[in-house]
Order: C-alpha cells, then structure tokens, then sequence
C-alpha cells in the first residue's frame, strides 16, 4: 500500500504542475447599476450601444477600463431604487450605484450599507466641492461625504419650437407668470394644446407633474418655504402649497375631461410640438428632454413640414415678481458606494475628475452637465448647450423636492397629480391625505438640503 501510494505521488505532481503555472483568474468585474437604458436601435450591437441612453455613461465606464485596466459590467435599469435594495438585502449589492433619488443616499447611511467616500474623492480638487454631498453617519452629528453628484439637470425650462407652421410659438419669452398666462391663453386660440402634457413614466408615473409643482412653488413662495416643505415642515394643506397647485391646474386646463396627459409619457408629449401641424406648443421639462427631441427627428422625418426641419429652443421658467432672482430647480445623479474596495474607489475618484467630465460631455453632444464650479460655460458649443450650462452657472439651484421626500410621501405626490390633473375639485381631499402621509413620516426619514448659491 505505501510503495502504491507513494508511487502516485509524481503523477500528481506532473498533473498539478500545468494548474500551478497557470495564469491567475482574472478578477471579477466591477458592478454598476444606474438608470440609464442600454436599449438603442441599430443593425449591430455596437451601433445600439452608442445608441442608447447609456452611451454617453458607458463611454465614461470605457474610458476608466481603458485607463486602468479593470473591467466594469453595467445594469441599466428603469428601477434603480427596487433592484438595489433588493441587492442589498440579499446581501450582494453592486459595488456602485448612480441614484437618481437624492433620499435614497440618506436611507442607506442611515442603514449602513453605504461608505464614506471622504478618503475617495478630492475635496481640495477645485470646483468639486458642489458635486460631494454630505450627510451624518447614524450616531453621529458630524456630516461625511456619502455621494458624488455625476450629473445635473436643468428642470426650470420651458420648451417651444421656433419655427412652426403659422409664425413662432414665442416672439420675446415671457419675464413673468403673468406674462407666461397671457402666452398660453393666445396659444389656445391657435388649435392644438397651448402644454404638450405627458404624464406617463416607468417605474412611476405623475413625476412630471410634481416638477410642475415645485417649480411653480419655488418661483412663487421663494426658496425657504420650498426647502421647508422637501424636508416635511411646510404643511400640503398650506395657503403657498395651495397656491402652486391651484396656479397649474389653471395654466394647464386641469379637468378639461381628456384622459391623454394620464396616458401619454412624458417623452412622447413633447415632441407634438415638432410636427406638422403642431399637436401642442411648450413643453415643461428638464434638460435631457433634448435628447427624446433629437431622437424623434431623426426616427420621424416624415413628420416634418417638407423642406422645413424643426427647431427648438428654451426659456427659464418665469418669476412671479418682475425684480425676484434667478432661482431654478434641478435633480441629480448621485454615485454611492456599496463595496468597498480599491477598484470601486479607482472607479469613483475618475468619475469625479475633469477627463470623465469630458468624456461624457462630448459622448452626449455636449449634453451633459455636473455642478462643477470650475467647468466654465465656455467648454460647452455655441447654442443649447452653453445655454443651459449658463442656466445651471447664474441663479440659485435648488434640488427636487420629491428626490429629497421618503418614497412614501414621494409616491403618494405622484399619484396626486394624476388624480388632479383629472379632477381638480379633489385638491382639498389630496392636499389632506399627502399631509396625512407627511405626519406619519419619520423625522429622521426626510432630507433637507439646502439649495446651492451661485458660483464664484
């Protein structure tokens, strides 16, 4: 038996050599999740990936690869919230996450789940100090920097086409609410929708009608009650909440009896105004809708006057008074992360530097904008970029209220509007049932920040 067992012994030493000369196995490939839809159309594969909502982030994503060498694989989806949480209570997160929902941050470090990323990022980088945000760790009163800010939106903009049949949609933008009445009231004379509403959206619907609601609030009560109110001390039922409410509902039509708002998503709604005729003339939306119009003319042709291709332009959302400062609402995506190791930290720090700031700006046509102070205006082209880049540079920016609000006061905002929208002689009952939800809330769950100053 030992002179058998021993006479094994080289055979498996011969058949262990190949393994122990081996190349080690690669390592695991970073994950990340966030919003943006790899869906794009095209005869290939590589032609729907630049396609896609995701490009201009994945062409970030490849140009961390390529730089480091560590490989990253992207899940885009629609849900953000529902498939990390459940990643995380099954105890596998991805190593990344990019949050569109601002509160989001607060419940994971209020869980734990979330690191620091204090010793990730540059805080000393010039101009980055906008994009870090800072929440107390559970138990504690000093603030950290949980989340990096990767992309901003404009939201205070409203939409029109420039050229539509029968003269231009606007002659001078209107400086006021008033102003902004008297345009839509000559609009309804024109036939066709004075708004292009589309309150459709997936995961949820009725988000962009809470965007009509913050924005009208903020202009018209100014930034203490609109921040009072995202952070769950300014009552639903109060005369400046009203008000908002009440001043769309009169703007828009509210309860004119068709149900096409509540059908309609908000990225089909939109490009009404760039048909011939027109369906509809503004469009109240945030910056990225720039890329569902884009898409539209490129996809639809045919729907152009022949020999006129449509075009586009923006003006802020106006004051309430002739003398009030530039103020604007804007939402975020927030990079958070779950695991913690030195690929995950390489993967954040190069997202908060200028060379993926670039990289993503030229992969979107030079759509893509952060709250760096130090990315001047002038690194955007002429026209609709350095446009809303300025937008973004020269008033007060305030984040959305819903991004900041618990998912439950969140979600019962958005079924709100829709059922306001059908009906507005609900708004009392409405109004009641959202402070009921409000009062049920937690302290400790909602999330006030403050809106941030010009820069310089």
């Amino acid at each position: 038996m030992r002179r058998g067992a021993l006479a094994l012994i080289p055979v498996l030493l011969v058949g262990a050599g190949p393994a122990a000369c081996a190349d080690p196995p690669r390592p695991r490939a970073l994950s990340v999740v966030a919003s943006w839809s790899e869906d794009g159309v095209g005869d290939t594969a590589q032609e729907r990936r630049r396609r896609s909502e995701a490009w201009p982030f994945l062409a970030v994503l490849d140009a961390f690869t390529a730089e480091t060498g560590i490989e990253v694989s992207y899940q885009g989806t629609r849900d953000v919230s529902q498939v990390l949480r459940s990643g995380v209570d099954r105890g596998r997160p991805p190593d990344v996450a990019v949050l569109p929902r601002l509160n989001d941050l607060k419940a994971y470090v209020r869980s734990g789940d979330l690191f620091p990323l204090d010793d990730v990022v540059p805080a000393d980088e010039a101009g980055l100090a906008p994009q870090l945000l800072r929440l107390p760790p559970p138990g504690a009163t000093d603030a950290r920097v949980y989340g990096l800010s990767v992309a901003v939106h404009a939201k205070s903009l409203i939409w029109y086409r420039t050229n539509p049949p029968g003269g231009p949609t606007v002659t001078s933008p209107p400086a006021t609410w008033a102003e902004l009445v008297a345009l839509t009231r000559a609009l309804d004379t024109r036939g066709g929708a004075p708004w292009c509403l589309g309150m459709g959206s997936q995961p949820q619907s009725g988000w962009p009608g809470t965007d009509w609601i913050e924005d009208i609030l903020l202009h018209r009560s100014g930034q203490t009650v609109y921040q009072r109110w995202a952070a769950g001390q300014q009552a639903w039922t109060s005369p400046e909440v009203r008000g908002a409410w009440q001043e769309w509902g009169a703007l828009v039509g509210a309860g004119r009896g068709t149900p096409n708002p509540l059908l309609t998503n908000f990225d089909v709604a939109g490009p009404g105004m760039l048909v011939s005729p027109p369906r509809c003339f503004l469009d109240h939306q945030a910056s990225f809708i720039v890329g569902s119009y884009r898409k539209f003319l490129a996809e639809h042709p045919e729907r152009s006057e022949p020999g006129r291709s449509p075009e586009f332009d923006f003006f802020p959302s106006p004051a309430f008074g002739a003398t009030d400062a530039p103020v604007r609402e804007v939402s975020e995506d927030v990079v958070g992360m779950f695991a913690d190791s030195p690929q995950a930290r390489a993967l954040i720090r190069f997202l908060a530097s200028e060379p993926a700031r670039r990289v993503w700006r030229e992969a979107s046509g030079h759509l893509a904008f952060t709250l760096n102070a130090a990315t001047d205006a002038a690194a955007y082209p002429d026209g609709l970029p350095r446009r809303i880049a300025r937008t973004l540079a020269t008033g007060t920016l305030c984040r959305d209220a819903s991004d900041m609000m618990p998912a439950a006061m969140t979600s019962a905002f958005h079924s709100a509007v829709l059922q306001y929208l059908a009906d507005p002689t609900l708004l009392g009952s409405l109004l009641r049932e959202l402070d009921s939800v409000r009062k049920r809330t937690p302290p400790q769950e909602w999330l006030g920040l403050p809106c941030l100053s010009p820069p310089g």
